[in-house]
């Protein structure tokens, strides 16, 4: 996520042109979140929502606006109305519904969701006032929509948010630590609903601190990279979840491992394709965060159930005896100070890290099957 944003860093700090008629717009306020969907881009800063077309021209631009509405504006005018008190949280393109799901902080204090048309974002479809994600803005909190085993006539898209949490500071939310959402009226209890169909709402909590990173669905595997801090070390923490017909059945079968004792994940991106999961992070090795290593690992799930042991994250109830599950590294990659991102892609038989720095280098590093590695090229360096 983050080389994409240094891609599109000129758009905010300089002035961007419509290549349409010629407009030229600016970003206002710093971005937010930013979501990519087969027609277009969706960012969203700390004042503003905009639609691109994939070559970056501008589409719609609307105000981040809360139960008390906003005007929205899209061509020919190019400019966007005044902000409302509305900060965008989550944002995720719900591609098979042609909708674009927008939730946040309304009024600094409550949760607030909005569903937008996805090729016209100037058409709002539904808002309400529930919260779905963080109730204050968080690098460590992720959402993702993820799809459930299908049991109809219920749909199967969800809204799972992995939320941070601090074990010094008080709740604010009955929002819990994972957490699944209905994306769809239809679906029992209506859109957004955490409730499921026996009248239950199954959740996942932790124990103490907890910082998350990354969230993917492979298959029928969800997968969950976390920060669990501890009071004098932090440890790099996997959960597995499997993808049932309910969201109870899904949430139950949390299964995790320590993938890392004494380091902090800063970055993570799966190797796609082969039979293995294969995945790569960057984990900081000090506190300073300068020393950093990319790390390659196989995550693909466990076969053996040890749920009711997990020492940090639990469903129901916390384990009365643990088994921490550990899962080792295959291979420590490459060596570099301030590494701060990572994408893996696949060509042929060779895998391709390009590894963001600190200092707004873009490393690309081939790997072969065997783990054999040439010398690693500077492939872009900032100005």
């Amino acid at each position: 996520m983050i080389l994409l944003l240094s891609l599109l860093l000129p758009l905010w700090v300089e002035p961007a042109v419509c290549l349409e008629d010629n407009t030229i717009f600016t970003f206002e306020g710093n971005m937010r979140h930013l979501a990519v969907a087969p027609d277009g881009v969706y960012i969203a800063t700390e004042e503003k929502l905009y639609q691109l077309s994939h070559n970056l021209t501008l589409l719609h631009c609307l105000t981040l606006r809360s139960s008390s509405g906003g005007e929205v504006q899209g061509h020919p005018s190019l400019h966007c109305a005044s902000k409302e008190e509305f900060t965008v949280n989550v944002l995720l393109p719900f591609v098979n519904n042609e909708t674009l799901i927008s939730c946040g902080v309304a009024d600094n204090s409550q949760g607030y969701c909005e569903v937008l048309e996805l090729k016209n974002i100037s058409k709002l479809l539904h808002s309400e006032q529930i919260q779905v994600g963080p109730l204050a803005h968080s690098s460590a909190s992720i959402s993702l929509l993820v799809e459930l085993e299908k049991n109809p006539p219920h749909e199967k898209t969800y809204i799972l948010t992995a939320i941070q949490q601090d074990k010094n500071t008080n709740p604010s939310s009955d929002s819990k630590t994972i957490n699944l959402q209905n994306t769809l009226e239809s679906q029992y209890g209506g859109i957004f609903a955490l409730n499921a169909e026996q009248g239950s709402t199954p959740v996942i909590k932790n124990k103490g601190s907890v910082e998350f990173v990354d969230g993917f669905q492979i298959n029928k595997t969800i997968y969950l990279l976390s920060n669990v801090v501890l009071d004098k070390t932090n440890k790099v923490r996997l959960v597995w979840l499997k993808a049932s017909t309910s969201k109870a059945e899904t949430l139950g079968s949390l299964e995790a491992a320590t993938l890392n004792e004494g380091s902090r994940l800063l970055a993570s991106s799966v190797v796609p394709g082969g039979e293995q999961v294969l995945w790569s992070g960057v984990f900081c090795m000090d506190r300073g965060q300068t020393n950093t290593q990319l790390v390659l690992f196989d995550i693909s799930p466990p076969v053996n159930n040890n749920a009711d042991k997990e020492p940090d994250f639990y469903y129901k109830n916390p384990a009365n005896s643990q088994n921490e599950r550990k899962r080792g590294a295959m291979v420590v990659l490459y060596k570099q100070n301030s590494m701060t991102s990572v994408l893996a892609v696949r060509q042929k038989n060779w895998m391709v890290f390009f590894v963001g720095t600190a200092d707004e280098q873009l490393i690309k590093l081939v790997v072969s099957q065997k783990h054999e590695r040439p010398l690693p090229q500077s492939a872009l360096q900032s100005q």
